[in-house]
């Protein structure tokens, strides 16, 4: 199969870290090549020079964030030579753009047009640019796509991307893929995702490059599965259930000053907290419904220790007994082990240490197979998915296998549905700092598989509203519940919400949203809620406040 020829269209030669990501990824792939690097100008520029598409103008703000941004994130950002990425050889055309009498940027019809038309293009993307239309769209069999990582002025605001989300402190911040009309009116929505706001707004802009390019990868990967790489891709609803920020307008200098005196008041507080030693503690609980988290106000509490905190619970019924495994957090170690405490006549028991090993655990997940019961708790910090085998109930494990390897994935759940055994887990592929955004499916003929299948659809949830798994329920008929966790601004684990499972197959997934709840119950300032797990006719869930 011939490869699908793709242009780049950019403001300059020279182009941050990012642009040179999806360069890089597309010469790598085996069905798509970069055949022309295009760099537009403005009509009334010299050659050669970069066009301003848009002004900083918070360059205190940036010049003091810089400093906290990491090393790949930096490198997201500093401008080097593209030449350096695309291969050697190929057309470079300069592309004059102007503004029509609607004001849409469009391309001037000239001899660079011309030749642009004669290279067979099967695909243009717009990478840090406004949406150019008119005939351009026309060209590539494909149409032009363009990444709007802000939905400032027109679809495309890089500098400025993900500054008014952390400002307003909204929950999340969304990316768009765009299939550019040749007026407004046509363009079509490829796909949208959104993720966790991050609370400084570098960080928050340097992970909706990251999220924009993954985004466009999968979309890309994605065609060839069903058609050949100059299919268009399906679109999407032009809301997809994301909401968007109040402003629209760039930000001008003023902003920034209003938005370094909401840091400095953000930042003043935490440190406050810190020093007043008011901290958010994780409990454990057991209620009597499976579906319903009101319940939780009937509940019985088992409480840690001072120095310590208990959260992810799993309850398993054993010789009908029900038994509590957790993440026991010692905040003087810094990382947690595995504990379970048992559960009769209202009270909890503590029992012991199940899991203290060198690396932090959280999330264990225990399921049956074969005789036998199995943990599959959450070992990010060893890059690993491990399958841990109970030797002696409840206290004694044994490693049985590691799933995955060299992978940053939290909160997995492993359980057989159809025909397959199922793992679904919760993948950082950018920086391994934030796991609530994306949820990954694989699948194979047993749970203690070595290579697992992916998804034909992953990542099979986009979204922070419930991508991150807090437990899962399983009717009485087999139905699957998979709990998910909500994320706010500042905010890990807002709510809780149980999303029934209604088709899942190796090309296909569907899941019924449910509605997320919130620990108002407690009445507590910062209440939080974020696990909710049932099994045998028995229900845990965790939750904080501030104390």
């Amino acid at each position: 199969m011939d490869k699908a020829k793709v242009a780049l269209l950019v403001s300059a030669p020279n182009q941050p870290g990012w642009i040179h990501e999806v360069a890089d990824w597309l010469r790598r792939d085996d069905l798509y090549e970069v055949s022309a690097l295009l760099v537009a100008e403005a009509d009334d520029g010299p050659r050669g020079r970069a066009q301003p598409w848009s002004s900083v103008g918070l360059g205190p703000v940036a010049r003091l964030e810089n400093r906290i941004l990491n090393t790949r994130h930096r490198a997201q950002l500093a401008p080097r030579a593209l030449a350096e990425s695309v291969p050697a050889g190929i057309p470079l055309l300069r592309l004059t753009l102007r503004r029509d009498e609607r004001g849409d940027l469009v391309a001037c019809e000239d001899e660079a047009f011309a030749a642009m038309r004669g290279l067979g293009l099967d695909l243009i993307l717009i990478l840090g640019l406004p949406a150019v239309r008119g005939a351009f769209t026309d060209v590539a069999r494909r149409g032009a796509w363009l990444l709007a990582h802000s939905e400032l002025e027109g679809q495309a605001d890089v500098t400025h991307a993900g500054f008014w989300e952390v400002y307003q402190r909204a929950d999340h911040t969304t990316v768009k893929l765009w299939r550019v009309g040749a007026v407004e009116q046509g363009d079509v929505l490829l796909d949208a995702r959104s993720f966790n706001t991050e609370p400084f707004w570098l960080k928050n802009r340097a992970r909706a490059l990251s999220l924009g390019n993954f985004m466009l990868f999968d979309t890309l990967r994605a065609a060839p599965k069903t058609s050949s790489p100059t299919a268009h891709p399906a679109p999407i609803a032009k809301d997809a259930g994301i909401q968007g920020i109040d402003a629209r307008r760039r930000p001008a200098q003023w902003d920034g000053a209003a938005y370094l005196a909401r840091q400095a008041w953000m930042i003043s507080g935490l440190v406050l907290r810190k020093a007043m030693k008011r901290n958010v503690t994780w409990r454990i609980a057991m209620c009597p419904s499976a579906h319903e988290p009101m319940a939780a106000l009937a509940a019985s509490v088992l409480e840690p220790p001072k120095g310590r905190f208990f959260a992810d619970p799993f309850v398993y019924t054993h010789e009908g007994r029900p038994y509590v495994f957790f993440e026991d957090y010692d905040f003087r170690e810094r990382k947690g082990k595995i504990s379970v405490a048992s559960y009769a006549d209202g009270a909890f028991r503590f029992l012991g240490t199940v899991l203290d090993l060198p690396y932090h655990l959280s999330f264990p997940f225990i399921f049956h197979y074969n005789g036998a019961t199995y943990m599959v708790p959450e070992t990010c910090g060893n890059r690993t998915i491990e399958l841990w085998r109970c030797t002696e109930f409840p206290l004694k494990w044994e490693i049985h296998e590691v799933l995955m390897s060299n992978v940053s994935a939290v909160d997995t759940i492993v359980f057989f549905h159809g025909k397959y055994w199922w793992l679904f887990t919760n993948i950082d592929r950018a920086d391994g700092t934030s796991h609530c955004d994306e949820l990954f499916a694989f699948y194979a003929d047993r749970p203690d598989a070595t290579t697992w299948t992916p998804h034909a659809l992953n990542p099979i949830i986009r979204s922070p509203v419930k991508a991150r798994n807090a437990g899962m329920v399983v009717d009485g008929n087999g139905d699957v519940i998979r709990c998910a966790q909500t994320q706010g601004f500042l905010h890990y684990g807002k709510g809780v919400s149980l999303n029934r499972i209604e088709e899942l197959s190796p090309s296909t997934y569907s899941e019924a949203e449910g509605q997320v709840h919130y620990p108002s119950f407690l009445r507590k300032p910062f209440a939080s809620m974020h696990h909710w797990h049932h099994h045998g006719g028995h229900t845990v869930f965790d939750f904080a406040f501030m104390e």
